[in-house]
């Protein structure tokens, strides 16, 4: 149910977002703050979710990650403007990371290692099915009641979730009380993102913002060099970086990394495309990304149960040249492309997508001894979702490239109404969204040579 939540909560915005921001009356880098403060807030508290969990148990942290995303999901619903609503979203993410992060960690706990695969494909179904609902009410809750309730949805569920997390879930695993958190490496950490993420966001307007970019860049490098020279020296560790050196897991996280800097900005993109440049509406939108998410689902039990019988790396590599080939089917977009053209190239996508989901995190975790599986889920799940923040905003500033920061926002928040745009050659606005899928394509290329590596190298094991 968790996944459950986590996908329908991140549907229900995606496809509201252009409503969102056009009653806020947000400026693109705005826009880009409520999207990504969601995977902020989840990526900086990766680090001590997973030593919180081993420390005080899986199941306890898992019941207050509910209660977290469902008070943020209401406080979402409530603001009354662009800050506020970041700063809930940002609340919101922290939620979600303690509930993505502890779901793995708590299946790895209980299942056999032989059905791990087909586990966490379910565990894929799951988020997936809530994905397809979102997408599939989320028009008809924008149209008829309101964006807020994008947002407000949440909290009835998260509490009934809850309650049932209580009565159902028991901890299994022996926590290991005598752990100390490493807040120091906590605190680099989070400097490192909020400073990558400012600069990033800047960047689309750079006249305005000028050296500060340099600085805020300067200042995230710093940051991020500074938190591995304490983690490497440190006995009290948010981050065991010894495990980076267990091949099978870096190679994981690596392809993981290219994957989500691949897949990150898609639904965005394909919302812009869609819904602010084609002047579809919302309830049309999630309509036509549905497929997406169905073959996602479908295909995300099919890769847990190929990869219990034919290992991972074959499957995910086969997920990740599907997956590079969509997206640049996607990047040779016209301007009059047929609807029906463009679901086949979201379906395609999201059978790549859910051919290597599962196979590539059954590797990471079987990679891992049992007590560094907390802090291994943490840091599959951060892979994640900086390689997200890195692909959306790749993807704007491309946006922003092809035409320019005012002419972007304008564009955003204009709810489809381009033509009312005279002054934008809409070639420009199509070269932006396609040429962020050509990049996309491209760095799903290389995560694809990493898979292949790991096939390669499973098969010289075999020998």
């Amino acid at each position: 149910m968790a996944s459950f939540m986590t996908g329908l909560n991140a549907r229900l915005a995606a496809v509201g977002f252009p409503v969102i921001v056009h009653e806020l009356n947000c400026g693109i880098d705005e826009v880009i703050w409520i999207i990504q403060g969601f995977m902020i807030g989840s990526t900086i508290i990766q680090l001590i979710v997973g030593s919180l969990a081993d420390i005080y148990g899986r199941v306890r942290l898992f019941n207050i990650g509910l209660l977290i995303f469902s008070l943020g999901g209401l406080g979402s619903g409530l603001a009354i403007n662009a800050p506020l609503l970041t700063i809930f979203r940002v609340v919101q993410g922290i939620g979600a990371a303690f509930l993505m992060t502890l779901s793995i960690t708590i299946l790895t706990d209980n299942i056999p290692k032989n059905m791990l695969g087909t586990w966490f494909g379910i565990n894929q179904i799951a988020w997936r099915a809530g994905a397809i609902i979102g997408l599939t009410f989320s028009g008809i809750i924008i149209d008829y009641l309101g964006w807020r309730w994008v947002y407000l949805i949440n909290f009835p569920i998260g509490i009934v979730v809850y309650v049932w997390s209580l009565k159902s879930l028991k901890e299994t695993y022996r926590p290991a009380g005598n752990r100390c958190l490493d807040w120091a490496g906590f605190i680099l950490f989070t400097l490192f993102m909020m400073f990558l993420a400012s600069s990033l966001t800047m960047m689309m307007n750079i006249k305005n913002w000028g050296y500060l970019v340099t600085i805020f860049f300067l200042l995230s490098a710093i940051s991020l060099i500074l938190f591995i020279i304490h983690e490497n020296k440190s006995k009290c560790r948010a981050l065991d970086l010894s495990i980076f050196k267990i091949q099978q897991f870096s190679t994981g996280i690596t392809a993981q990394f290219l994957y989500a800097i691949g897949f990150g900005s898609f639904i965005t993109l394909l919302v812009i495309f869609i819904e602010v440049v084609r002047g579809y509406s919302a309830s049309l939108t999630g309509f036509l990304l549905t497929p997406f998410e169905l073959s996602f689902l479908i295909f995300g039990i099919v890769g847990g149960r190929l990869s219990d019988n034919f290992g991972f790396a074959p499957v995910a590599t086969t997920g990740l040249l599907m997956a590079s080939f969509s997206l640049y089917m996607l990047s040779r977009l016209g301007m009059n492309v047929s609807l029906e053209h463009l679901m086949i190239c979201v379906f395609l996508f999201g059978i790549g997508a859910g051919l290597f989901i599962a196979p590539n995190t059954s590797s990471i975790m079987t990679s891992t001894p049992p007590e560094k599986r907390g802090v291994a889920s943490a840091i599959r799940t951060f892979s994640f979702n900086i390689g997200f923040l890195v692909s959306l905003n790749i993807a704007m500033l491309s946006l922003v490239g092809s035409t320019s920061y005012e002419i972007a926002t304008k564009l955003i928040i204009s709810e489809g109404r381009v033509e009312n745009l005279s002054d934008v050659p809409l070639e420009k606005v199509y070269m932006g969204i396609s040429n962020s899928f050509l990049m996309m394509a491209i760095i799903m290329m290389i995560a694809l040579l990493l898979s292949a590596y790991q096939l390669k190298t499973s098969a010289s094991k075999q020998k």
